[in-house]
């Protein structure tokens, strides 16, 4: 049975998917749940509820990663306005790193978002594997020069870039980065951790 990732099976049958909803007065972390039939209706809610500007706008953002592809996650959260600080935790660029990313879980008092910003995909995976089973909330950013359209649906954790184009139908996976000026044609469904990249044009039977 599929269980993990802040999501358990109830004793009534439904799978209930946690989250960082914000802090109390003391500071402390207050935890939200989403609730489904399947893990994957509930881990699903709980994405779609992450996505929302309102949640996040109580909380602090960490970036894991200080590297090109980083440094435009953090414009891009930065040009948004929903974080009070964002900061870099880097494994080796330590000039601009408050600190190391295989420490992430010490900044949850103080970050209760973050996401991983490299391009490498399975290192993507386990860092955002990671972090959600450690309690912090994973953002999904949206460059605001980008074009989306109204039908278009987008998991959890995706990055959107400048000047990017979603075209209508299209499903974007979770995990997904979607570079500056990168296009995704009409109804064009695109899997989990896909990276695109800049200028890419990805067509309708690109993945079928």
């Amino acid at each position: 049975m599929k269980k993990g990732n802040n999501i358990r099976l109830r004793a009534d049958g439904r799978f209930e998917a946690r989250y960082v909803k914000g802090r109390d007065e003391s500071g402390k972390i207050r935890y939200g749940y989403c609730y489904g039939r399947t893990y994957e209706e509930a881990e699903s809610k709980r994405a779609a509820l992450l996505s929302q500007d309102v949640p996040m706008r109580r909380l602090n953002l960490l970036v894991l990663g200080a590297g090109s592809h980083g440094d435009e996650v953090m414009e891009l959260a930065q040009s948004l306005r929903l974080f009070d600080k964002v900061s870099f935790l880097d494994d080796f660029v330590s000039e601009r790193a408050i600190g190391k990313c295989r420490d992430f879980e010490a900044y949850l008092d103080e970050y209760g978002a973050a996401i991983p910003a490299v391009g490498d995909t399975a290192l993507r995976m386990r860092w955002m594997s990671e972090l959600v089973r450690a309690g912090f909330a994973i953002p999904t950013l949206i460059h605001p020069t980008a074009s989306i359209a109204g039908s278009v649906q987008i998991g959890g954790g995706v990055v959107v870039c400048a000047r990017a184009t979603i075209s209508t139908g299209a499903v974007i996976g979770k995990g997904c980065i979607i570079s500056s000026g990168a296009t995704i044609g009409r109804n064009v469904h695109l899997p989990d951790w896909t990276y695109v990249e800049c200028g890419e044009v990805v067509g309708e039977h690109a993945y079928k």
